[in-house]
C-alpha cells in the first residue's frame, strides 16, 4: 500500500509533478511532464493550476512557476516534498474515513455522508477503493467496522497515523501524558530501555491499545496460533505481568491477548537498545521461529561473504537488526511505503557491489517462504520494505568488514592525457566503498594497479594485482574493476 492510495487521481498526478520536479534539480520541460505522466497539455495545464491554488498558502515557502514550455519548482531551505504530501493528506476523504473509523469503531452511513458531507456513492467509492488496498493488510472495511484480527488492525493504524494522518490527530497532551505513563512502568517492570528514535512509534502503539482496549469485538485467531512457540519466552511472561499489573491499578479488565499483543510489536519494532535485546536473545529459546530464522540467515550471510567470523559487537548488531526483519515477517501482514521503492532500490545499487541486491532477494525469499507464507509475491509492501533492510544490513556488514583497497592508477600516455583521464578514472572510483585511489608512486605499497599497459616485468608492481585496461573509462573496464575490489576485500576479511 502507498500513501498515493488515499489521494485521488488528479491528486497523484499533482503529487508526481513534484516529486518528478525534485528528482530532476527543479525544472523539467512540458514535454517530459507530459511524456511522464502520458496526459495531453491541457491536462497538464490544469494540474499545475490546481497545483498553484493548492499552495498558494506557503508562498514564501514553495513556489511552482510554468510558463507552456517549462515548469520551475522553487522550495525555502525549511520546505519539503513531505510537507506537500501532508497538505493533500490532511484534505483525503479516505484518510478523514480511516481516522473516523479510529475514533468511533463503528460507523453508519448516514453518520459518516453527513460527518463528511458527501454523497452515499461517493462514501461507497472510497470504501471500495480503501478495501483494495486493505486486502494487503489482511482487513476490510464491513458493516461499518474495519474487520480482520486485532494485531492487523492496531498494526494498520500504526503505520497509518506513523506515515499518512497527522500524528497530532493521535497525540493529544492527555493521550501523550497516559502513553508516557504506561511507557515508563514498562521499562522499569522489564528493566529496559526505550530507544529515543522508537519513542514516538512506541506512544502511538500505546495510544492505539489503549483506545482499542475496550472494544468488544476482538479477533485473535491468528495470533494465538503464532504466539504458540512463545508460550514460555522470558520477555512474554514478564510482559504477561507488567500488562496485568498496569491495568489493575485502573480497575480494567483486560483480555490475556493485550500481552501477545505488546510482544508481537516490542519484537517486530526495535524499541529497545541493542545490549537489552542481547540480554533478551541470550535467554530466549533458539528454537522459536524468529530465532530460528535470525541463525539461519546470519550464517548464510557469514558464509556467503567467506568470512570466518564477525566481529563480536558487529555480529551483535547484525541480530538485532535481522530479529526486527523476521518478527515482522512472522507476525505481520502489509506496510505503507512512503518512499518510491524502485528509485530507493536504484540508488543502493549505485552504493554498493551489484551482487548484494540478488543476494537480498535470495534472503528475503528463504525467509518469507518460512515465516511469511501467506504471500510469496515481491508485490507485497512488507515484503519490499524488508528487502531494502536486507540490503542495508549487507551494506554494513560489507563496510565493515572492507579493509580499504589501496589503488595506484598509472596510465603510460602523453602528460596532458594522463593527468585528465587519471583524475576522471578517480571520479568514477571515488564512489566504490572502501578504496582509497590515488596517482601510483613507486614507495607505496597497493593492493590494485590500473595502467593501460601490460608491464614488462610481472614484479614491477611489488606484487600488486595490476589491471589492464581495455579503454580508459569503459563500462566493462568499471565492472570488472569493482568484482576485483570485492574480491581482494573478501581476501583481506578471510586472511
Amino acid at each position: 500500500m502507498k500513501r498515493e492510495h488515499f489521494l485521488e487521481k488528479n491528486e497523484v498526478r499533482e503529487i508526481t509533478i513534484f516529486n518528478q520536479l525534485v528528482l530532476h534539480a527543479g525544472t523539467l520541460s512540458y514535454t517530459e511532464m507530459i511524456d511522464y505522466l502520458h496526459i495531453s497539455k491541457a491536462s497538464l495545464e490544469n494540474d499545475l493550476n490546481s497545483l498553484a491554488d493548492k499552495i498558494s498558502g506557503f508562498a514564501k515557502e514553495v513556489e511552482i512557476s510554468f510558463d507552456g514550455k517549462t515548469i520551475t519548482l522553487y522550495m525555502s531551505d525549511t520546505f519539503s516534498l513531505q510537507q506537500i504530501y501532508q497538505l493533500y493528506l490532511k484534505e483525503s476523504v479516505k484518510v478523514l474515513i480511516i481516522h473516523y473509523l479510529f475514533e468511533h469503531q463503528e460507523f453508519s452511513i448516514a453518520q459518516l455522508t453527513q460527518e463528511l458531507l458527501i454523497s452515499e456513492s461517493s462514501l461507497f467509492r472510497r470504501i471500495k477503493e480503501l478495501n483494495r488496498y486493505l486486502q494487503e493488510f489482511q482487513l476490510k472495511i464491513r458493516n461499518g467496522q474495519l474487520q480482520g484480527e486485532e494485531l492487523q488492525i492496531r498494526y494498520f493504524y500504526l503505520q497509518f497515523y506513523n506515515y499518512v494522518a497527522d500524528a497530532s490527530l493521535l497525540i493529544k497532551p492527555h493521550t501523550e501524558a497516559d502513553a508516557r505513563h504506561m511507557i515508563q512502568f514498562m521499562e522499569k517492570s522489564l528493566k529496559f530501555s526505550v530507544v529515543p528514535q522508537s519513542l514516538h512509534r512506541l506512544t502511538l502503539w500505546v495510544i492505539i491499545s489503549q483506545s482499542r482496549i475496550r472494544y468488544s469485538k476482538k479477533n485473535y485467531q491468528s495470533l494465538r496460533k503464532l504466539i504458540q512457540p512463545y508460550a514460555s519466552d522470558p520477555l512474554f511472561r514478564d510482559l504477561q505481568s507488567m500488562i496485568l499489573r498496569y491495568y489493575s491499578r485502573y480497575s480494567i479488565e483486560v483480555e490475556e491477548a493485550e500481552a501477545m499483543l505488546f510482544f508481537a510489536f516490542i519484537l517486530a519494532f526495535p524499541i529497545f537498545t541493542e545490549p537489552d535485546f542481547h540480554e533478551y536473545r541470550l535467554m530466549r529459546n533458539r528454537r522459536n521461529p524468529v530465532a530460528s530464522m535470525d541463525t539461519y540467515i546470519a550464517e548464510t550471510i557469514i558464509n556467503y561473504f567467506d568470512f570466518k567470523k564477525l566481529p563480536y559487537m558487529l555480529e551483535r548488531e547484525m541480530y538485532y537488526h535481522l530479529s526486527s526483519i523476521h518478527a515482522r515477517l512472522y507476525f505481520f501482514h502489509g506496510d505503507i511505503e512512503v518512499y518510491d521503492y524502485e528509485h530507493i532500490l536504484a540508488k543502493k545499487n549505485q552504493l554498493t557491489e551489484e551482487h548484494l541486491l540478488p543476494f537480498s532477494k535470495t534472503l528475503l525469499s528463504t525467509s518469507s517462504r518460512t515465516l511469511y507464507p501467506a504471500v510469496s509475491s515481491e508485490g507485497s509492501s512488507l515484503l519490499k520494505m524488508e528487502r531494502l533492510k536486507y540490503i542495508s544490513l549487507l551494506i554494513l556488514i560489507s563496510l565493515n568488514m572492507s579493509k580499504s583497497i589501496a589503488i595506484g592508477i598509472d596510465l603510460k600516455m602523453d602528460r596532458l592525457y594522463k593527468e585528465t583521464l587519471t583524475e576522471l578514472l578517480m571520479l568514477r572510483l571515488r564512489p566504490i566503498n572502501g578504496i582509497h585511489v590515488d596517482y601510483y608512486q613507486k614507495d607505496k605499497n597497493y593492493d590494485l594497479i590500473l595502467t593501460n599497459i601490460e608491464p614488462v616485468q610481472q614484479d614491477t608492481y611489488a606484487g600488486a594485482h595490476v589491471y589492464v585496461l581495455s579503454e580508459i573509462l569503459s563500462s566493462f573496464d568499471l565492472v570488472n574493476i569493482r568484482q576485483i575490489i570485492q574480491t581482494l576485500n573478501t581476501g583481506a576479511s578471510t586472511g
